[in-house]
């Protein structure tokens, strides 16, 4: 077909057009007229030559594959028209692709710095429906040293790309470029502008998400950098209907403050307790009260639940049996957080007395996961001793002046078997660590003493070994004999 002549009526019949094409060329038009079900070849090139000669407008998307929904188009289009990027300023068409596995639109652009700032939210949230005020974002780190040289790059003229955003004007409409990941990168735009640095950065902009396509892509673009387990269960925890029962479980009993969230990562300053501390100690709650052992002679070790990766079954568990109310309404449950709650305030006010590290270190000591762990699941399993329970629970005002874990007296308690670099009782969250830190509580609730000592912590570590070599040994005899 190297000399194919075509006749092609138009509208008004009075145009005949003549052309050369090859075999190649010829099987795509026909390619092209099956795939638009069009009558014959005629309408198939009038409609390829009428799309050849629109004017090469910034409103054109081309889109691969899939068609994307009418609602999703509206969104696009919206975007195109009203967000200056790169392409709409050189008249570029978009090419709007399809995330096969989460079924999110997205497109990839680019933007000059000034008006990602103008325009770019960095307090993005899950669910701006429900939960608008709690971010979904980590905390800048603004000393961590590969800020301060990514800062340092912007300032000289680099180009960043990969930025994940969401379109979105139903909250902060005036700021539609919802950073999902790319928080510090932004930061580091800023500081380029203060020095006159308008680069052009590239941007992956996401359409007509819901809660879970949002969770998806924030948690595969934090992998990007590097971000801790926590701020994936705070993620993760958000996404859970009802919304909001364990956060309000902490507003209940006073371990968050009102329209506090829970923290991102573990810090010595401004800290707040993370989702997994608070999971741990829901979890170990109950643990501790279905407990049928002889918790006295047993070598307990409480629950550390799973962080970063998935929701922890353990919890998960628990949380679908209060779906119903909505809350963890448990009566106990609630006074137990409301007690623990009072020996972290306690702890964090008598430690003022240390200085440096030492202090830090010291003040939230209550919030080490081994403690959190064992102090939930003591007041479990001591549901069924209300005089022991008594007696715990009043441990901070027992302690009078003193920090009532007396952080000193467990930076120095040690087992004969632990190594040089073993820096006390509960610096750490293994499962000695938990099972160690248990024994203490429970001995402190059946002590005469009002305080913690350091004998007792020394004691209390002695007594697990002791009750674990026990059951271990009884294990191997039963087996053997």
């Amino acid at each position: 077909m190297d000399d194919y002549q075509q006749s092609l009526d138009t509208s008004d019949r009075t145009t005949k057009l003549q052309f050369k094409t090859n075999n190649e060329l010829w099987n795509k038009v026909l390619s092209y007229r099956l795939n638009r079900q069009l009558k014959n070849n005629n309408d198939a090139v009038e409609e390829l030559l009428n799309k050849g000669l629109e004017p090469f407008e910034s409103t054109k998307i081309i889109q691969y594959q899939v068609l994307s929904p009418q609602e999703v188009v509206a969104n696009i289009n919206e975007f195109k028209d009203k967000i200056p990027t790169y392409e709409k300023k050189n008249l570029i068409p978009l090419l709007i692709l399809k995330d096969a596995k989460s079924g999110a639109f997205y497109c990839e652009c680019h933007i000059c710095a000034k008006d990602l700032i103008e325009l770019g939210d960095p307090d993005a949230v899950i669910d701006p429906e429900l939960q608008a005020e709690y971010r979904a974002n980590r905390q800048l780190e603004p000393d961590n040293y590969y800020f301060l040289q990514m800062v340092d790059d912007a300032e000289k003229g680099r180009q960043f790309s990969d930025i994940v955003i969401e379109y979105n004007v139903n909250y902060t409409p005036l700021k539609p470029l919802k950073i999902l990941g790319g928080q510090h990168r932004r930061a580091a735009i800023i500081e380029a502008l203060k020095k006159e640095m308008n680069a052009i950065h590239g941007i992956k902009v996401y359409f007509n998400l819901n809660d879970d396509r949002r969770a998806e892509i924030m948690r595969i673009s934090n992998t990007n950098i590097n971000v801790s387990p926590d701020l994936r269960d705070r993620i993760e925890e958000q996404r859970l209907k009802p919304v909001g029962m364990l956060r309000n479980f902490c507003y209940r009993t006073g371990i968050l403050k009102q329209n506090e969230d829970f923290g991102d990562k573990r810090r010595n300053e401004d800290f707040t307790p993370t989702v997994r501390m608070m999971r741990g100690f829901i979890v170990n709650f109950y643990e501790g009260k279905s407990y049928k052992g002889d918790i006295d002679t047993d070598a307990a070790i409480p629950y550390l639940p799973e962080s970063g990766k998935q929701i922890d079954p353990e919890y998960k568990t628990i949380f679908d049996k209060h779906i119903p109310k909505e809350a963890f309404d448990d009566l106990d449950l609630l006074e137990a957080g409301k007690n623990f709650a009072k020996l972290h305030e306690t702890q964090s006010k008598n430690a003022e007395k240390f200085s440096g590290a030492a202090k830090k270190e010291y003040k939230i000591k209550a919030f080490n996961l081994a403690i959190i762990t064992s102090w939930a699941f003591t007041a479990g399993v001591l549901q069924a001793y209300p005089d022991r329970l008594k007696k715990f629970y009043n441990l901070p005002d027992l302690s009078g002046n003193d920090d009532p874990l007396n952080a000193e007296a467990m930076s120095v308690a040690k087992h004969n078997t632990d190594l040089e670099t073993y820096r006390g009782l509960a610096t750490r969250t293994d499962q000695k660590e938990r099972g160690r830190v248990l024994q203490l509580f429970l001995k402190y609730s059946s002590s005469q003493k009002p305080k913690i000592t350091k004998e007792m912590c020394d004691a209390a570590i002695a007594l697990f070994h002791s009750n674990k070599a026990r059951i271990d040994t009884e294990k191997k005899l039963k087996q053997a004999f």
